[in-house]
């Protein structure tokens, strides 16, 4: 006789454990958004320093080419830039905010909405803005001016890279085309930039060589000379320009690597050259690190 055999208990935690790999698979993106989040609303606040309180405030080029290209009024051209680096300011602002006020909203709610197309708005204008100041640059430079669109990419790519991913809902950014899209632009940008600036070093690019001659003298004392701070710019700018092609050919998470380090390395060393008052141009070239982490979060977490 065959006795009822009770059958085995289910575990209470079958849907947690299904779905604790798509919640992880749903957090990466999210990470990368938060971190471009970041680092374009830093890039923000280091240029409304740069260009309208800080101690070593100046104006852009767009007011140059504006008054000393165009003829237009002085007050009229330093107006137009006085404004636009307000709105950027206040862009990164709202970048800001609603990154700390979207993170506790529910994703389908219409505030999560509204605050998603501000974020929209905000990012673009600070895309268009770095882009104008880079043509502006572009126009003006006397020296590797060509270079310009290049050297600057990743500062008017990165706040496309976050137009694109959506804001900061969740739902938008876990899209995978999206951050797919994303990510594309930002490696590009990184790419150039690295390529643009590593040109420059090989080619010994004067403002290169202070940065090293000044921040000798001022931390390490090592009595580097101009002959060899050339040579190191020399080997410098082919490391930058081998990384560049290594990243979009082969997507290599070391090059990545390499290209966070050294972007913080570089935009931290205008502060170790020219002082500490110079923060604002070392917080305006966050993204020559800060695009890199964003491609490494995403490609490190995408080979788990």
């Amino acid at each position: 006789m065959n006795t009822p055999t009770s059958s085995p208990p289910t575990s209470t935690d079958d849907t947690s454990l299904g779905q604790a790999p798509e919640a992880d698979r749903a957090s990466h993106p999210f990470a990368m958004a938060v971190c471009l989040r970041v680092v374009v609303v830093v890039q923000c606040f280091g240029l409304g320093a740069r260009y309208l309180f800080s101690s070593l405030e100046t104006e852009s080029d767009v007011y140059g080419w504006l008054y000393f290209d165009c003829d237009w009024p002085e007050s009229i051209a330093q107006s137009i830039d006085n404004m636009g680096a307000l709105t950027t300011l206040f862009a990164g602002g709202i970048l800001c905010l609603n990154g700390l006020l979207l993170q506790k909203s529910s994703s389908d709610s219409s505030w999560t909405r509204i605050a998603g197309w501000m974020d929209r708005a905000a990012a673009v204008w600070i895309a268009i803005w770095m882009l104008l100041i880079a043509a502006a640059h572009m126009m003006r430079a006397a020296v590797f001016a060509e270079l310009s669109l290049f050297e600057h990419a990743v500062r008017y790519h990165a706040p496309l890279a976050l137009a694109v991913c959506g804001g900061m809902g969740v739902a938008a950014c876990v899209s995978s085309a999206r951050t797919r899209i994303a990510v594309i632009l930002l490696a590009v940008a990184a790419s150039l930039t690295f390529a643009a600036h590593g040109y420059k070093a090989y080619e010994c690019y004067a403002p290169f060589i202070d940065l090293i001659l000044l921040s000798d003298m001022q931390w390490t004392e090592a009595g580097i000379t101009q002959a060899n701070a050339e040579k190191l710019l020399v080997a410098i700018g082919i490391a930058d320009i081998l990384v560049a092609l290594v990243l979009l050919v082969f997507r290599s998470r070391f090059a990545t690597f390499y290209m966070v380090v050294w972007g913080l390395v570089t935009a931290a060393s205008r502060m170790t050259a020219l002082g500490l008052e110079a923060w604002p141009e070392t917080l305006i070239r966050i993204a020559n690190g800060g695009v890199p982490l964003v491609i490494l979060i995403h490609w490190t977490a995408k080979r788990k």
